[in-house]
């Protein structure tokens, strides 16, 4: 889904889907599953004027508290849930097996992108991660001189 690269001015991976650059996290999350949000959750958003199809990569923060408002309240439903049935019923046994697996799951900042490779004592030989903040670091860099653009203009205007 990614495609890593590395600038000269920097240590840290960068990556690239169809243009140079993108962002994962909250807010991507937001713009596209706002409907299914509890009220809590998008009574804070209301509260903040963030609606869905918002592309200001500043507001991201708004997003995850939007988000944390979200995940408590169905947190409490879930440990409700678990505590009324037979945890017996959800514990899975497993034998450790030598091999290569791939994966992507979503994190509190956007999607994880996992590659292990386990020997047959149940060993990580291998592994590479492919973390949200570098799929966000040339969004970033791309975006910060905006940012430093626009507050030199508002110092400039007294605003």
């Amino acid at each position: 889904m990614t495609n890593e690269y590395k600038e000269d001015f920097t240590t840290t991976k960068h990556t690239k889907l169809s243009r140079k650059s993108f962002a994962v996290g909250s807010l991507a999350r937001i713009n596209n599953n706002y409907r299914f949000l509890n009220k809590q959750a998008k009574e804070i958003a209301r509260k903040f004027d963030l609606d869905p199809l918002n592309h200001n990569p500043f507001i991201n923060n708004i997003a995850q508290l939007v988000e944390c408002v979200h995940v408590l309240y169905e947190s409490i439903e879930m440990i409700d849930e678990l505590l009324d049935s037979n945890l017996d019923d959800i514990c899975a046994e497993y034998d450790i097996k030598e091999g290569e697996g791939v994966g992507a799951v979503e994190v509190p900042r956007g999607i994880l992108y996992h590659h292990y490779k386990i020997n047959d004592k149940g060993k990580i030989e291998k592994a590479n991660c492919i973390i949200p903040t570098t799929q966000n670091n040339a969004n970033i860099h791309h975006d910060l001189p905006q940012l430093v653009k626009q507050e030199l203009q508002n110092a400039k205007l007294g605003v």
